[in-house]
This record gives C-alpha cells, structure tokens and sequence, in this order.
C-alpha cells in the first residue's frame, strides 16, 4: 500500500510540473516514470525522461556509485546461506533416516561402522561438494558460492576443511568418546561420559551461534568458518 502511494505520488509530481527537473530524479524514479507515462499524450516529457535516463547511466559517477552497490549486493548472503543450510539438514537427515533403518537391519562390526558413517556424513558431504564446486546442494539452489577471500576464485580441499574443521574436531571427540558406550548397554553409561557429550553438545550450539553473529556484523556476511579458512560466500 505504501509502495503504491509512492508511485502516485510520483507521477503527479511528474505531471503535475510544468517543466520538471529530472536531474534530480532517481534512476529507478526515471524508470518507474517511463514505465507510467502516456508517451503518445506527453511526447515531449516521454523524451525528456528518455533523455535523463541516458544521462544518468552514462554518468562516470553513477557508473561507480552502481558498480559500489552491486559490490555490496554481491555480500549480500545471509538469508540464501540460512536457506541452504535449511535444505542441506533435511537431506542429510533423510540419509540419516536411511542408514538408521540400515542399522537396524544389521549385526555387529557392520551396524558400528554405519554408525560411523552417520555421525561424519555431513562433514564429507560439505567437504566433499565445496571442494568439488564450491556449493553444497542447499547453495546451488540459493545461488551462492564459496570463493577465496583474496581472489574470488575456486576453493581447494584445505579450504573446504579449515571451513569445517572445529565440527570436525566435535565429531572426532564423539566418536572417540563413543567408544566408550557398551554395546546394547547405553543405560550403563558412566556419568562423566555423559556430560562430556552433553558438553560436545552445547559447544556444538554455541559454534553456530558464534557463525551467525559473525555474518551479522561485517560487511561482507562472513561467518566464523570463513575467517578461518581466509573464504567469502557470494552471490553467482
């Protein structure tokens, strides 16, 4: 509604005026004005819109205030990288869901290494797909890119592993620690044992915390991870 008032408001300027100044206009004013005008009506103020539209974009100094803001705009990421984060969890929780029906149907050595497989496999997984293109799956359909910090160019594998180095570290505890647990006897478990992985748990939480605060408050949107590995998400 507010949108809508400001475009009428816009156009009476426009008609309203005898001889408007369109060098004070916006280009996306000018745009919204060319797009609302009756050229056969107006035919002179149709070409004088035409006229400062031309002006405007072939103005050196336009030309950088827009090339400053499609940089910035480029940074822009947060909302996409929330979604892709979103969509990477469900389809690593619908192969979680599979291995653990896997389990279920094995005895044994087999059922701990699925095991294994299913406590690291989103850790591979992002690994495996930011090495190879730069975009897990959830980035691919949000149009981000992870790219070095100094050159914008592809990532390498050290990259994609210093980004998810301290889930790792988390990871690699777990399991460490699972070794720990009786088989078929998690009633037994030892007390300490049960709060170191309490305590994994809430460092776990308080990592993605600290990443989302981080995006937050620097101009580029870039989380804990990307100070880590020297990268920067941006938009393809």
């Amino acid at each position: 509604m507010q949108f809508e008032l400001e475009q009428y408001v816009l156009i009476e300027r426009i008609f309203m005026e005898s001889d408007p100044d369109y060098s004070d206009y916006s280009l996306d004013e000018l745009l919204d004005a060319q797009s609302h005008i009756d050229s056969q009506k107006y035919p002179e103020r149709a070409k004088s819109i035409e006229l400062a539209i031309s002006v405007k974009i072939n103005d050196s100094e336009f030309k950088d205030k827009l090339k400053l803001q499609k940089e910035e705009e480029k940074y822009f990421t947060f909302a996409p990288r929330l979604f892709a984060a979103v969509v990477d969890s469900l389809l690593i929780s619908i192969l979680s869901a599979v291995l653990t029906y896997v389990i279920t149907l094995s005895d044994g050595g087999l059922r701990t290494i699925i095991g294994y497989v299913d406590i690291i496999q989103f850790a591979a997984y992002s690994i495996a797909l930011h090495t190879l293109y730069g975009q897990t799956l959830g980035k691919m359909l949000t149009g981000v890119k992870v790219v070095t910090l100094e050159s914008e160019t592809a990532i390498s594998f050290k990259h994609a592993f210093l980004r998810d180095c301290v889930p790792i570290v988390m990871l690699v505890v777990l399991i460490m620690v699972s070794v720990f647990i009786p088989v078929g006897a998690e009633n037994q478990t030892p007390e300490w044992l049960l709060y170191t992985m309490s305590i994994l748990g809430i460092a776990y939480l308080i990592w993605h915390f600290l990443e989302i605060v981080t995006m937050l408050f620097n101009d580029k949107n870039r989380a804990l991870h990307d100070f880590i590995a020297g990268t920067v998400v941006v938009r393809v």
